[in-house]
């Protein structure tokens, strides 16, 4: 797999996220990649759209950003106390790309295990 490969797929990721699948897809062969990147776009966020879902916050419907990247607890607690009093939510957005980042690091891995599970090919990250 190479860049144009990705870039045609996902054409919104990011530098970093594009060196984590490249390095991730490495060792797979083509059949793989392709389920790979398929699995992985359907998993992955946007900076944008965890962006606009933590600005929620703001009009009184904070930590929905939290709860669609898995971190349940600290969702429900931004939710009942409206973004820990805005300061969670203000923190949130300026780490967005962190907060990003991690999860769709996350993503990938997850993705290559079950590629690699499918195919019966169990793999070390």
């Amino acid at each position: 797999m190479n860049q144009e490969q990705v870039l045609r797929v996902i054409p919104d990721i990011e530098y970093d996220e594009l060196v984590t699948i490249l390095n991730i897809s490495r060792d797979m062969s083509v059949p793989q990649q392709e389920q790979f990147l398929m699995l992985y776009q359907r998993r992955r966020k946007s900076r944008q759209e965890l962006l606009l879902l933590s600005l929620l916050g703001f009009v009184g419907v904070a930590g929905i950003h939290r709860l669609i990247i898995g971190d349940i607890a600290l969702g429900i607690v931004y939710l009942l106390t409206g973004g820990l009093c805005l300061i969670g939510t203000i923190v949130d957005i300026i780490n967005i790309n962190a907060l990003t980042t991690r999860y769709n690091a996350k993503q990938a891995y997850e993705a290559a295990a079950l590629v690699a599970a499918a195919f019966n090919q169990p793999r070390n990250f």
